[in-house]
């Protein structure tokens, strides 16, 4: 017969040294798969940023920096396309100046010589 408990304390937190020990672990674990394996592939790179965010204290996650830089992406994509509009409204209101600068020449031009 198997009896459930369910602990209502909280997990202890656990030092550096059990993270970075944990953390080779699961690095061999996932070596013995093989560098080309689906988790390998999948983990590639994430090892050194759980050293990093154990050696300074991050919680860093690639994945929500990934979706931050695409959230940064697509406000810079629109910032490109408002500025792309802007630059098509300045050269049209160039070349209206240009035109009516030439008018104007033309004017001063007829009036000294007339």
């Amino acid at each position: 017969m198997c009896i459930e408990t369910e602990s209502t304390a909280e997990p202890a937190m656990t030092t550096k040294d059990q993270e970075r020990e944990a953390l080779q672990q699961i690095k061999a674990l996932v070596a013995d798969l093989g560098p080309n394996s689906y988790i390998a592939t999948a983990f590639r790179g994430v090892f050194d940023i759980a050293e990093e965010n154990i050696d300074n204290d991050f919680s860093g996650n690639p994945v929500d920096h990934a979706q931050e830089l695409g959230e940064q992406l697509a406000q810079r994509t629109v910032q490109v396309g408002q500025l792309a509009d802007e630059l098509a409204e300045y050269k049209a209101r160039a070349e209206t100046a240009e035109a009516q600068l030439i008018v104007l020449k033309a004017k001063l031009y007829d009036y000294m010589t007339a």
